[in-house]
C-alpha cells in the first residue's frame, strides 16, 4: 500500500524531491507565474473558463468542455500564448481530443461513437478542417465505429460484411482521407475500444475469439507504422475501461479490482499493481510517476484527497500535487493537464511534467479567477437597523464557496450571543452567499422583541471538505427601537402583566411577526406578594421616563407607582407612594393621552358613577395633578378602558362595556371630556377582562386584547370611528397557559 500523502500547500513551477518519507510542506525553488490573490486572476496568467473541464491539450493551447443548467456543452479552444478562445461546434458529448491540439466533432446528437460524418479541427494550425464521412469508406457491407483518435489520424473498429473484426486508421492525405488497416490485431478480432493515446500511440482494449471463450489483452498501437507494439494479456472487462500510456509505460485499471492500477513497462511485457483511493478515481503517466486522484468540485461537499503523484520506481513514495482536481488530460510530450487547484494560487488549469531527474513538476498555465481556499468575500450587513420602520432586516455574507459549515453568533455587544442555524446553501444566489433574515426578535428569547443597542455579529465558516483554514468574521449592528404604550422595557413592543392567585406577577411579551403573533410566549417572573393590591393598572409613562409605569392599589386604598425600568429581566422599579384615599373608586383607567399635551392621565370612577381626571405630571414623585370632575353616569358600566387614540381624534380615547354586555366608545376631545358616545356592538360580555395593550401588530394604530379562560383574542385597530377594531379578532392561546387570576 502506499503511505499515507498528508494535506499541505503544493508549490506552483516546482521541483518535488521524491522521498520516502513525505515533507509536511514543499519549499519552492521559484514561481515563474503569478498566484491567484484575493480571487482576482494575475494579469499573465491565461483565463480559464470557470464551470468548465479541460478534456485535451496541445503545444499551444487546451481544450475545455462546459456543460451546466445554462449552457447545453459548450467545447472552447483557449490559446496559452494570448488568452484567446475559439468555440467549437458540438453537441453534447460528441466530440473527442487528445494531446495533440487536433480536435474531432461528430455529427451524432450527444455520442460520437454513433457518428457517420467526422470533422478534424487543427486547433495549433488554424489548417481548414477534414471531413471525413465514413459512408465514403472501405468496401460495401463495412460498417465503421469511431473508437478515438491521435492528432489527425482517427481510430476504427470495423465489422466487415463478412462478420469478421478490422481496424483501420483514417488521416489526411493528398487527396483527401486515406486509411489503412492495423497490423498486429488478432486474426479473430471481435472489437476493441480506445482507452488513451499520446502523441504518436494509442492504447487499445482487445476482445478476441468467441464471446464466451473470449481472450482480452491490453495494447499498444504505434501510429506512423499502423502496428501493435505491446501486448498485455488481462483476466476480463474491467467496470472502468480507462487508460495511460506514455513513451515507456502503459496502464489500465485492473478487472479484478476497480482500485487497483496496472503499470506496464513496454518493450519487455513486465507488470505491476499499484493501488489507488478508490473506484472512479483518474489517472495519468508522467515519467516514472503514476498520477492519481479522485475528482471533486469545490462546490460539493467531499472529504477531498489531494491529487498525487506516485513513484512506479520506489514503491510507496507518494508527492501531493494539487489539493483537489476535478479532470485531468494527457498534454503533448509526456505532460499531464488537470483541472483543479492549490491553497497557495487557487483554481486553474495545471501542467504536470517531469523535470530534469525525473520528479514531478507543477505549473499553473491558466486560471479562473477562484481561490481554492476557502475564502471571505465580504458582508452585506446594515449598520443601523431602525426596527421601527422595518420588519425584516436581510444580512448575507459572502464567500468563495458554500461546502461548509456555517454558524452565525448574533446578540448584544458584550454577551456570549446565541448560535443562529442557516440552512445550506445551494448555491442559488450565488457561489457562497449565506442569507439570514433578521425579523427584531431577541436572539436568545426569539419570542420577544430585541431592544435598542448594539448587537454583534461573528460568522464561522469551516470547510467541508478540509481545504484551506477556518473563516471567521465579526461586526455590529446598532438597533433603534422607540418605546410605545404599554411598553416596559424599551422594545418597541407592548408587554403585559399576568397575577396568579397566590400573587406571583410576571410580564409577557406580545411580539409581533408578520402573519402571527406570538404573545404570552415569553415571561419573566417578577416577584410575589402581588396579591396585596387589589387594583392593578397600565398606565402609560406618567413618570416621564419614556418606559410605561404601573399603579397599584392596596386594601388600605394606598395607590403605588411602579415604573417601567427599561429592562426585560427587571420591567418595574421599585414602588413609590402616591397616596391614600384611592379606595373610593371602583374603576382605574390609564393610558391615554387625554389632554393633547403628550403624557399619558388617569381616569377613575367612584361608586357614585362620577368621573374624575387625573392630569399626568410625569413626575414620579408627584405624577398626577389634583383630580378634576369630568362626568356622571359612569356606574353602567363594569369595564373601562383606555385604548389610546385608537380612532384618529384629537386625542386618546376610552372604551366602556356596560352590564348588558355592549361595548362603546368615547372619543376623546383633547380637553380631558369625551364626544358622545358611540355603540361597537354587544356580546362583550363574554370576555373576563379588556386590556388597551397599544399597537400589537405594529401598524402604527392601538389595538384590544381581550381574555376568557384560556382563549385570548386580539383586535386589531382600524383607525376608523365607525368601526374601531376589526371585527372577529385574532385568537391566540398561550404556549404554557398559567393560572392567571388578572391580567393588566
Amino acid at each position: 500500500m502506499h503511505s499515507r500523502v498528508p494535506r499541505t500547500a503544493v508549490a506552483v513551477a516546482v521541483v518535488l524531491a521524491a522521498v520516502s518519507t513525505l515533507p509536511a510542506a514543499a519549499a519552492p525553488a521559484s514561481v515563474p507565474v503569478s498566484a491567484v490573490v484575493g480571487g482576482e486572476q494575475a494579469s499573465d496568467v491565461v483565463p480559464f473558463p470557470r464551470g468548465a473541464e479541460v478534456v485535451g491539450a496541445g503545444r499551444t493551447g487546451f481544450l475545455t468542455y462546459l456543460r451546466d443548467a445554462t449552457t447545453p456543452g459548450e467545447l472552447r479552444w483557449t490559446r496559452y500564448a494570448d488568452g484567446t478562445s475559439t468555440v467549437l461546434p458540438a453537441s453534447s458529448g460528441s466530440f473527442s481530443a487528445g494531446a495533440t491540439g487536433i480536435v474531432v466533432t461528430g455529427d451524432h446528437v450527444s455520442d460520437i461513437k454513433q457518428s457517420r460524418v467526422f470533422t478534424v479541427h487543427d486547433m495549433a494550425s488554424g489548417a481548414a478542417p477534414l471531413v471525413v464521412d465514413t459512408a465514403e469508406l472501405g468496401e460495401a457491407g463495412d460498417t465503421y465505429t469511431y473508437r478515438g483518435a491521435v492528432g489527425a489520424t482517427l481510430v476504427f473498429s470495423v465489422q466487415k460484411a463478412d462478420g469478421t473484426g478490422q481496424g483501420r486508421l483514417v488521416a489526411p492525405g493528398a487527396d483527401g482521407a486515406e486509411e489503412r488497416v492495423i497490423g498486429g490485431l488478432p486474426a479473430d478480432l471481435r472489437a476493441f475500444v480506445m482507452l488513451s493515446g499520446s502523441s504518436h500511440t494509442a492504447q487499445l482494449f482487445v476482445g478476441a475469439g468467441p464471446v464466451d471463450t473470449s481472450r482480452y489483452s491490453d495494447v499498444v498501437l504505434d501510429i506512423p507504422t499502423g502496428e501493435i507494439t505491446d501486448t498485455y494479456p488481462v483476466t476480463g472487462i474491467s467496470p472502468y475501461r480507462t487508460g495511460a500510456v506514455s513513451a515507456g509505460r502503459v496502464a489500465w485499471v485492473a478487472p479484478e479490482s476497480a482500485t487497483s492500477v496496472v503499470v506496464g513497462t513496454r518493450g519487455t511485457g513486465d507488470t505491476r499493481q499499484f493501488p489507488i483511493k478508490a473506484a472512479g478515481d483518474r489517472y495519468g503517466l508522467v515519467g516514472n510517476w503514476l498520477v492519481s486522484g479522485p475528482p471533486t468540485r469545490p462546490e460539493r461537499e467531499s472529504a477531498v484527497t489531494p491529487l498525487t503523484a506516485w513513484s512506479l520506481t520506489e514503491p510507496g513514495v507518494g508527492l501531493p500535487l494539487l489539493d483537489r482536481m476535478s479532470s485531468l488530460a494527457p498534454g503533448p510530450d509526456g505532460s499531464l493537464l488537470a483541472r483543479g487547484g492549490t491553497v497557495e494560487h487557487g483554481e486553474g488549469l495545471y501542467r504536470v511534467t517531469a523535470g530534469a531527474e525525473g520528479e514531478p513538476v507543477v505549473e499553473l498555465v491558466a486560471s479562473t479567477g477562484e481561490p481554492t481556499a476557502l475564502t471571505y468575500l465580504g458582508e452585506d450587513v446594515p449598520d443601523v437597523v431602525d426596527l421601527d420602520r422595518q420588519r425584516s432586516i436581510g444580512f448575507r455574507w459572502n464567500l468563495s464557496r458554500t461546502n461548509v459549515r456555517f454558524r452565525l453568533t448574533f446578540g448584544l455587544k458584550g454577551t456570549t450571543g446565541t448560535t443562529v442555524t442557516l440552512p445550506d446553501n445551494d448555491s442559488a444566489l450565488g457561489p457562497g452567499a449565506f442569507d439570514w433574515t433578521w425579523h427584531g426578535e431577541e436572539p436568545a428569547t426569539p419570542e420577544k422583541a430585541a431592544q435598542p443597542g448594539e448587537y454583534a455579529w461573528r460568522i464561522e465558516a469551516v470547510p467541508r471538505d478540509g481545504i484551506g483554514d477556518t473563516v471567521r468574521a465579526s461586526g455590529t449592528v446598532t438597533v433603534r427601537r422607540t418605546p410605545g404604550a404599554h411598553d416596559y422595557d424599551g422594545d418597541g413592543e407592548p408587554e403585559i402583566f399576568g397575577r396568579e392567585a397566590n400573587g406571583r406577577l410576571y410580564v409577557v411579551s406580545t411580539f409581533y411577526r408578520p402573519g402571527a403573533v406570538s404573545w404570552g410566549t415569553a415571561r419573566v417572573y417578577l416577584g410575589s406578594g402581588w396579591n396585596t393590591y387589589d387594583r392593578l393598572e397600565s398606565a402609560g409613562d406618567v413618570a416621564g421616563t419614556r418606559f410605561a409605569d404601573t399603579l397599584a392599589r392596596d386594601k388600605s386604598g394606598v395607590l403605588w407607582l411602579y415604573q417601567g425600568s427599561g429592562e426585560w429581566m427587571r420591567s418595574l422599579l421599585s414602588r413609590v407612594r402616591i397616596g391614600g384615599g384611592w379606595q373610593t373608586y371602583d374603576r382605574l383607567a390609564g393610558g391615554s393621552d387625554l389632554t393633547g399635551d403628550g403624557r399619558a392621565d388617569l381616569v377613575a370612577t367612584d361608586k357614585t358613577g362620577a368621573m374624575y381626571l387625573y392630569k399626568g405630571t410625569g413626575k414620579a414623585s408627584a405624577p398626577f395633578a389634583t383630580r378634576r370632575k369630568t362626568g356622571a353616569g359612569w356606574g353602567i358600566y363594569n369595564d373601562i378602558t383606555a385604548v389610546g387614540n385608537v380612532a384618529g381624534a384629537p386625542a386618546g380615547d376610552l372604551v366602556a362595556r356596560d352590564k348588558a354586555g355592549v361595548l362603546w366608545l368615547y372619543l376623546g376631545k383633547g380637553d380631558g371630556t369625551f364626544a358622545q358616545r358611540l355603540r361597537i356592538g354587544g356580546g362583550w360580555n363574554a370576555y373576563d377582562g379588556l386590556i388597551g395593550a397599544g399597537d400589537v401588530n405594529r401598524d402604527g394604530r392601538p389595538d384590544l386584547l381581550v381574555r376568557t379562560g384560556t382563549l385570548k383574542l386580539f383586535y386589531p385597530g382600524t383607525g376608523d370611528w365607525r368601526a374601531p377594531f376589526n371585527a372577529g379578532g385574532k385568537e391566540y392561546v398561550f404556549t404554557e397557559e398559567p393560572a392567571y387570576n388578572e391580567v393588566f
